[in-house]
């Protein structure tokens, strides 16, 4: 049986094998799908992602200059971003050859659209947040319908899925979120972003190991000590987590260059939170 290799010396992600059969009978759309998930994932499995969406509802802290704030986190050395269309599309020569991830977050389904929309844009892949526990609506049905649709034209998913809302963080317990991640799996997701809360061993456990595609753990609100960033950072990846997706912890940075390379240290190479935050008083 013969196989191929995305890209030479490539470590695909767990859950993303980077072989694909050739000459069998499985649609194409797996194998493309594999090699838009290297542009996201460096060559050791992890992602350095950062999340710079946030202005989808008006102007946010961080990125009132688009293309100053994607040019700082890429010289940082992030991995890839996730952003609007219009941010991806404002920023394309400053973000350069690093991954871009389409939020398609909308009031209507997306799934009719948004793929084609991406693929010719040139995206990495694209993500969706639903509510799993929602009262009211939990989008998971958009979920299923983008899944499905990127499958078809082999456009990885990244999945983001919270417990009830953003607002009721009474609902992110372990428990919630722990079936949140799998639901998110079930759906079709290629990869997740998802809390990480602790103790490290329970998230391991609980989380990590009942999902089968990639997590990638969220920062939530900026923190008021950046170390408890690079904190949260390194529970996620001792727990077992592929990488991280940060927003205003890295885009609120006085430095988000340094925040950055700060975060690159735990994912990347391992060191730890004393060791990283180093980065962080840098000689300017």
């Amino acid at each position: 049986m013969t196989v191929t290799v995305d890209r030479p010396g490539a470590t695909a992600p767990a859950g993303a094998s980077s072989t694909s059969v050739v000459g069998s009978t499985a649609a194409p759309a797996a194998h493309y799908a594999k090699r838009r998930m290297h542009h996201i994932f460096a060559p050791d499995g992890k992602a350095l992602v950062v999340a710079m969406d946030g202005a989808r509802n008006g102007p946010a802290t961080g990125l009132r200059d688009a293309a100053a704030a994607v040019k700082a986190v890429v010289d940082g050395g992030a991995d890839a971003i996730l952003t609007t269309y219009g941010m991806g599309r404002a920023t394309a020569d400053v973000l350069r050859g690093q991954g871009l991830i389409l939020g398609l977050d909308s009031e209507d389904d997306i799934a009719d659209y948004g793929v084609e929309h991406a693929l010719r844009f040139g995206a990495d892949a694209v993500e969706l947040k639903v509510f799993p526990g929602n009262a009211t609506d939990t989008k998971l049905a958009d979920l299923r319908r983008l899944a499905a649709k990127c499958n078809e034209w082999g456009m990885p998913l990244l999945a983001e899925p919270i417990p009830v809302s953003f607002q009721d963080t009474s609902a992110h317990t372990m428990e919630n979120i722990a079936r949140a991640a799998r639901i998110g799996c079930e759906c079709g997701g290629d990869f997740l972003k998802v809390h990480y809360v602790g103790p490290t061993e329970a998230f391991a456990e609980r989380v990590i190991a009942e999902c089968y595609v990639p997590v990638l753990c969220l920062g939530g609100p900026a923190k008021d000590d950046p170390l408890d960033a690079l904190r949260a950072c390194a529970g996620a990846m001792q727990a077992g987590a592929r990488g991280i997706v940060f927003g205003r912890n890295i885009v609120n940075s006085p430095r988000p260059d340094r925040m950055c390379a700060a975060l690159g240290e735990i994912i990347h190479g391992g060191a730890s939170v004393d060791s990283a935050a180093r980065h962080l008083n840098a000689p300017r």
